[in-house]
């Protein structure tokens, strides 16, 4: 398979926060990182932290307070086809089939093409599900369904925002599997947050762990290790004991 263009990314001195009932509650503080096309990153952190909001931001759904953050040479202003975002939910049509959903950036940027969703939903598994509807489908089929319609799109930048948290243990990793093969056949960038830290260095070349809230940078570092890793691998083993460590938790995990 040909690899498509990859995206750069560029955060420089991000800060963000919210008003909730009349108070200011900074998430963001002053954060910096860069990312190289290709690469897999996964962003850790304590739940509240802001690496939603971090993604939110260069997904351009929302526009950061302080900063900038570029994808490539252009200055994110707004959401854009070469973004793709994968949410924790799969967030189907229930009036759409699972065809209609997965083709429905497609159609939106007038480029039906039936064949490609077709083949895309042959790579995921759900080839004999085209015409089902979402309340048909198991809660990994739908996540397929989504991963699906988010690689159709043939994205430069696929944001994860946890997609696998309410899946079973087994479900998950049969899409850790397939979200890295994706990856690796493809080429795209990758951002995404995770709160396993197992999850992270399974999947990511590198890792970048926050601070709790106003989140800053604590942690980034390479995850150097072989495409096809083990879970009882001594490297990672010792990795994910330093993140714990750096994430409050000692040697009880």
């Amino acid at each position: 398979m040909v690899k498509q263009s990859a995206l750069s990314l560029s955060v420089e001195h991000v800060s963000h926060s919210y008003e909730l009932q009349g108070v200011h509650n900074p998430v963001l503080a002053d954060v910096s990182f860069d990312v190289e096309p290709g690469e897999f990153v996964a962003l850790l952190g304590p739940s509240g932290s802001g690496k939603s909001t971090i993604l939110r931001l260069i997904a351009g759904l929302e526009a950061p307070q302080n900063g900038i953050i570029r994808a490539g040479e252009q200055v994110i202003t707004g959401p854009g086809p070469d973004r793709i975002v994968m949410f924790q939910d799969p967030t189907l049509y229930p009036w759409l089939t699972v065809e209609g959903n997965v083709g429905l950036g497609l159609e939106i940027q007038k480029q039906s093409d039936p064949v490609k969703v077709k083949h895309m939903l042959g790579l995921v598994g759900l080839q004999d599900y085209g015409s089902a509807w979402p309340h048909q489908l198991s809660g990994g089929m739908a996540q397929r369904a989504a991963l699906a319609r988010a690689l159709v799109n043939d994205p430069q930048m696929l944001i994860l925002d946890e997609p696998l948290g309410k899946l079973d243990s087994l479900t998950r990793l049969t899409m850790q599997t397939e979200i890295a093969r994706f990856w690796r056949e493809r080429g795209f960038t990758a951002l995404m947050v995770t709160h396993d830290v197992e999850e992270a260095l399974l999947l990511a070349t590198r890792i970048i762990v926050f601070s709790p809230r106003p989140a800053r940078i604590v942690m980034d570092v390479p995850v150097e290790l072989p495409a096809s890793r083990h879970r009882d691998d001594p490297v990672l083993m010792n990795m994910r004991r330093d993140i714990l460590r750096q994430l409050g938790h000692g040697e009880d995990w």
